[in-house]
């Protein structure tokens, strides 16, 4: 079995509020939540208008799974937002 767990700090254009972020980060949560069937949370960066930061966490059986599901992810996130860092790391059970 193979654990990912990932970092993500993206840089968001236009808000002009905090609720207007949360909205925003809420809505992706959602989505990578229900597409990918990862967990994910904020998991920093709560009181920048500028940028989020959400960290995700899943198993798979093998790296090489692991590795195209992590792809798909910062594909998916790429096409609506911009990444500015995306850091991810495997533990192996």
């Amino acid at each position: 079995m193979v654990v990912a767990y990932a970092n993500v700090l993206i840089r968001l254009f236009g808000v002009n509020s905090l609720k207007e972020k949360r909205s925003i980060v809420r809505a992706l949560v959602n989505e990578l939540k229900s597409r990918f069937d990862i967990s994910v949370i904020e998991s920093g960066r709560q009181d920048s208008k500028d940028y989020m930061m959400i960290g995700l966490a899943f198993a798979t059986l093998s790296e090489s799974d692991c590795e195209s599901k992590m792809d798909n992810i910062e594909n998916f996130i790429e096409s609506i937002h911009t990444i500015e860092d995306f850091t991810y790391d495997f533990h192996h059970f």
